[in-house]
């Protein structure tokens, strides 16, 4: 199970960049640098959200600047900091 949680239950926690890069890792699973909402809403449903998927999905997503879709590491990292 994955540690994508912290948007959830940890705010505030300072993750490390090592950290921050490892669950990076983690959540893209298809390894293309790029986190997409499908790998989002996995994730989201490995931690055990259901009712509020769609919601946890959306709010992650405004973390993308650049409107292209997805989270890069850039703004994966301005969403959990």
């Amino acid at each position: 199970m994955w540690a994508f949680g912290v948007l959830r239950t940890r705010e505030g926690y300072d993750m490390n960049e090592a950290e921050l890069r490892a669950l990076f890792d983690e959540i893209d699973t298809d390894g293309d640098g790029r986190i997409n909402i499908v790998e989002l809403a996995e994730g989201f449903k490995a931690e055990g959200a259901q009712g509020h998927l769609a919601e946890e999905v959306k709010k992650a997503m405004t973390a993308d600047v650049n409107h292209d879709g997805v989270l890069d590491f850039e703004e994966f990292r301005t969403l959990l900091k």
